[in-house]
């Protein structure tokens, strides 16, 4: 059986012909197609004098396009006169036309992906790192799909009506958060919750709580009314380990009674309060072992297609490894790693949180209290962060401190708002992160007087 090529010329005739009844047609078409998107050569001949005349507020008709084509000595390939006037009579309704349109940019797509498959497989012969050969094969299947039934560029006017839409969608919901709620408010008040595309990294020297600040960002984030869904990828702690923190997060019980099961009938009773509560949240683990960073943004790219994918937690960055491991030069294979992560944010349009160790020198001074020279390999890490924050614990070094079970959220980056820092109450017995007060007014007021710091 003949295999045809995905085309659909009555649609492309329709399309086309819709334009000379609506003049404000085209509008609609350019904004959804473009040249190569029709089969034939002549009804691209006839697409770009369109456009030409379009573009010089010239009014398209038989005589002003047939002018034009001949003029661009294009009139032969769009068929000649006769074409162009069949074309006219070609269309069934104006009303059709946004499916007309679509059925065009449906067959393109499946010519884009038969022509990027011959593409693949005659690459596949000559492949020498298997790895980036996959993930670029992912990359540009996923660009087509992704990119169906939309055009590479918006104009200001459109992007500045959609934001002032969302602007009043905003106030009308009231609130700071325009991005997932954390609940917590300080933090929410510096970023307006985690926003779409923004590479966010949570840097500390072990012990001070990364894990357990990562957990409880993921928990607050699922609880969301509208139950967006997180990607957990655990590097270092087994899935186990992660959830055992959790039950005792939301049920407020011991995580060390937990782990010993040494539980009395109330504590039992909280306990199965809280698997129900989250057997009910989008949040799922990754304890594969994926390594490569590659593998993590291939997951999420098919966590993304199917609709599952609205926050990726990675921890931690530094256990990471680039298309290519590169033990000899780690600075290298690291600015790869923080360069993909910030790519991913972007290409799936969701926030990525990675977990970051910190170097020793913190140990070696003074001062103790982080600062951005302090990130392992942090040149690349600095750049393509979105936001930088640091957790530090002053009762980590200071046992006699009056300033126990206080964790400082230090924002030493913030590419959309102001720097400043902020303090969360930590129960390790529980992993649990919480605000110091209940009430926003509260934690503002508390905001205010630390922001004198100079952060």
């Amino acid at each position: 059986m003949e295999q045809k090529i995905p085309q659909s010329i009555n649609a492309e005739q329709a399309v086309l012909g819709s334009v000379f009844f609506d003049q404000g047609s085209l509008k609609t078409i350019l904004d959804k197609l473009q040249d190569h998107d029709f089969y034939l050569p002549n009804h691209q001949a006839i697409y770009q004098a369109m456009k030409s005349l379009f573009q010089e507020n010239i009014f398209i008709d038989f005589t002003t396009l047939s002018d034009r084509l001949e003029n661009m000595n294009m009139l032969a390939k769009a068929g000649g006169i006769e074409y162009i006037s069949g074309i006219i009579d070609a269309v069934p309704s104006t009303a059709n036309l946004l499916n007309y349109i679509n059925i065009v940019k449906d067959k393109s797509v499946l010519r884009q992906i038969q022509d990027t498959c011959r593409g693949i497989i005659e690459k596949s012969y000559s492949v020498e790192n298997a790895p980036e050969f996959i993930d670029d094969v992912e990359r540009d299947i996923f660009s087509i799909t992704k990119e169906k039934r939309t055009s590479d560029f918006k104009g200001v006017g459109e992007i500045a009506k959609l934001l002032v839409d969302k602007i009043a969608e905003q106030a009308q919901i009231g609130g700071e958060v325009t991005g997932l709620d954390t609940k917590y408010y300080q933090l929410n008040k510096f970023t307006l919750g985690l926003q779409p595309s923004d590479l966010i990294i949570i840097a500390a020297r072990p012990s001070m709580g990364k894990t357990a600040f990562a957990l409880n960002i993921a928990l607050n984030v699922a609880k969301n009314p509208t139950r967006p869904h997180i990607a957990f990828f655990s590097l270092e702690m087994g899935v186990d380990q992660l959830v055992m923190r959790l039950l005792s997060c939301q049920s407020q019980v011991d995580n060390f009674r937990i782990r010993q099961g040494n539980l009395n009938s109330q504590e039992w009773e909280k306990i199965h309060y809280a698997v129900d509560a989250l057997s009910e949240l989008n949040l799922h683990f990754d304890d594969s072992g994926t390594v490569k960073v590659t593998d993590m943004r291939s997951k999420c790219r098919k966590l993304k297609q199917e609709g599952k994918l609205d926050l990726i937690v990675i921890d931690y960055l530094q256990l990471l490894s680039g298309s290519v491991h590169n033990q000899a030069n780690r600075v290298q294979e690291v600015s790869e790693i923080s360069r993909v992560l910030k790519e991913t944010a972007r290409e799936l349009k969701v926030p990525v949180i990675a977990l970051s160790q910190l170097s020793r020198n913190v140990e070696n001074r003074k001062e103790k209290e982080p600062i951005m020279a302090d990130l392992r390999e942090s040149g690349s890490i600095e750049q393509d962060a979105d936001i930088i924050m640091f957790l530090y614990r002053e009762d980590y070094y200071d046992a006699e401190t009056a300033r126990k079970n206080l964790v400082d959220i230090i924002l030493a980056k913030n590419r959309s708002g102001t720097i400043g820092k902020f303090e969360l109450l930590f129960n390790r017995n529980m992993s649990t992160f919480s605000n110091r007060s209940t009430s926003a007014y509260e934690e503002e007021v508390v905001d205010s007087e630390q922001s004198r710091g100079g952060y």
